[in-house]
């Protein structure tokens, strides 16, 4: 997914919607981005106060939009294709 396309699709959401990643149906907070390599890479925490919707709109609004979003997990960096609400959350999975 590009930037472009994740902040076009989340244009009318509820701008305080905490961001997760969604692994094994287990939630992790998302907690810091890293632009690299025309990566703009999320990094989950197992125990952090998620980044908000509007905290991401507002870090990443210099990025240029045709920036892919990929996950740093386990595995290692994966890329991002979509995302779901669920429970007042956003979930990356």
């Amino acid at each position: 997914m590009r930037l472009i396309d994740f902040n076009l699709s989340t244009a009318d959401l509820d701008r305080q919607l905490p961001l997760y990643w969604e692994s094994d149906q287990v939630c992790f907070p998302i907690q810091t981005l890293t632009f690299s390599n025309d990566q703009l890479v999320l990094t989950q925490a197992k125990t952090a106060k998620p980044m908000t919707l509007d905290q991401f709109s507002a870090r990443t609004r210099q990025v240029d939009g045709k920036t892919g979003l990929y996950m740093l997990t386990t595995n290692g960096v994966v890329p991002l294709f979509g995302y779901r609400l669920s429970a007042g959350q956003l979930l990356f999975g």
